[in-house]
Order: C-alpha cells, then sequence, then structure tokens
C-alpha cells in the first residue's frame, strides 16, 4: 500500500502512523526501514551482512520513506512529495 507525504493516520484503523527511512545497504544488496538496522555507538549494523555503517556512509543511502502502524502491524510505503520527483 502507497500512502502520501502528508498523510498522518492509518488508512486501515485510523491510528497514528510512526515514518522511517528506506536504506539501501550497497554493499550486500539489502534494503529496509532503519530500524531494521540495529544502533551501535558508531552508526548502524546491517540486518543482512551484519557490518558497520558509519554516518555519511557512501555504501549506504535513503532511498525513501515507510510508515508502519503499531495498532494494527500495516506497513506502506511513503509517495515522494511532488517537489522531489523528477520530470
Amino acid at each position: 500500500m502507497q500512502i502520501s507525504a502528508n498523510q498522518s493516520n492509518c488508512p486501515v484503523c485510523q491510528n497514528r502512523l510512526a515514518f522511517d527511512q528506506i536504506l539501501h545497504h550497497m554493499v550486500c544488496a539489502y534494503v529496509g526501514p532503519s530500524g531494521d538496522f540495529g544502533e551501535t555507538d558508531d552508526g548502524y549494523v546491517c540486518p543482512k551482512c551484519r557490518r558497520g555503517i558509519v554516518s555519511s556512509d557512501p555504501a549506504c543511502e535513503i532511498v525513501g520513506t515507510s510508515a508502519r502502524c503499531s495498532a494494527c502491524g500495516k506497513e506502506m510505503i511513503v509517495s515522494p512529495a511532488a517537489s522531489t520527483m523528477r520530470r
């Protein structure tokens, strides 16, 4: 399911959504919400390959935003804002 960037409530149950960045770890090709990556003192750990990722690591990029409802568990992709889309 995909929602607009300005939507803050779950379209399924109307509870508040929690937003998270979607990361792409280019070393192992893992793509998932930043909450999947374990936090360390230096940054994160990839859940797939277990390698450390430091802040501003060129091998990891933000590729989007996801939303998750804590009440019903539904996960959604957030559409990019119209001003950030390429023409």
